[in-house]
């Protein structure tokens, strides 16, 4: 169970949240729910979710195969369900990971203001752990609304690879060594992938500092340990850390470290910070709108 995650990270504790946070934004859109309302993460490959009362619900994220009651579940779009009927979840042909949201949005338990799971620290969701089989979760209640015939347009969705080229910002750490080491070449998302980072595949020359003080960290922080396999860090990281950090993700492309999956290519392509916050505005402008667009189906429905 994931949402928009916390604010406390002066607290030592990971934001947490949706590791497609637009994905999320979209799906609980399509029900009319909140933005930050709680909804499903599904990674790699989905659960059967039997259903005990009429629902609305909307998938969004990695194209994952899914069926209702036997037939074809449509991603992107807001589809009612019975009660008694079956979702079934399968795999993704590429990217990592989907939203399910469902109207009302999920219950759960809340912890920081949050009901994002952290499954290291065993707080938030459904008793701070991965869902497994017989698990039972309620949703709020919202008055029944006809779903709209929308869907979500392919240009406001994540890109789920198996190329990504994401966008960087150097920060106060990078040299000109390092800038050409992590920005002249491809890499390989390795198995080393979860909520907290993925790690990639390749080394670059990495510097050694044994005095080096531990630093703040932010999700889309570029790590480079010892090895120099840089770390691409995601949503669940820790709040600081003794690794260099010579880059760092444009906000814009925060979403897509959610749809990496081990075996995909990545280009590292510095912007400057106006392109990082135009390519941002350009995006936040057409969600906006759709939100909007949703908003109003449902007010007035």
């Amino acid at each position: 169970m994931q949402d928009t995650g916390r604010r406390v990270r002066a607290l030592g504790v990971p934001g947490g949240g949706a590791a497609d946070p637009l994905a999320l934004r979209l799906a609980n859109a399509l029900v009319g729910n909140p933005p930050g309302a709680a909804a499903l993460e599904v990674t790699l490959a989905g659960p059967a979710l039997r259903f005990g009362a009429d629902a609305l619900v909307a998938l969004c994220g990695a194209p994952f195969e899914a069926t209702l009651a036997g037939s074809p579940f449509p991603p992107w779009r807001a589809v009612p369900v019975r009660a008694g009927q079956t979702l079934d979840l399968g795999g993704a042909a590429r990217g990592a990971r989907a939203v399910l949201a469902v109207r009302g949005g999920l219950e759960g338990q809340e912890a920081f203001g949050s009901r994002s799971t952290d499954l290291r620290t065993g707080f938030g969701g459904l008793e701070g752990r991965a869902l497994r089989a017989g698990d039972r979760i309620g949703w709020f209640p919202l008055p029944p609304a006809k779903p709209p015939r929308a869907f979500v347009s392919p240009e406001l969705r994540t890109p789920t690879g198996p190329h990504h080229i994401l966008r960087v910002l150097p920060t106060a750490e990078a040299t000109p060594d390092l800038l050409a080491a992590l920005t002249g070449r491809p890499f390989t998302v390795s198995g080393q992938a979860d909520r907290m980072g993925a790690r990639l595949g390749e080394a670059v020359p990495a510097p050694h500092d044994p005095n080096r003080i531990s630093l703040p960290n932010v999700p889309g922080g570029v790590q480079l340990p010892p090895d120099g396999r840089p770390i691409l860090l995601l949503p669940d990281a820790g709040t600081h850390g003794g690794y260099p950090t010579p880059l760092a993700l444009a906000s814009v492309d925060l979403p897509r470290l959610g749809q990496l999956r081990p075996g995909d290519r990545v280009w590292l392509r510095v912007v400057s910070p106006e392109e990082a916050r135009a390519a941002l505005w350009h995006r936040e402008r057409a969600v906006r709108g759709a939100e909007l667009a949703l908003r109003w189906w449902y007010k007035e429905t």
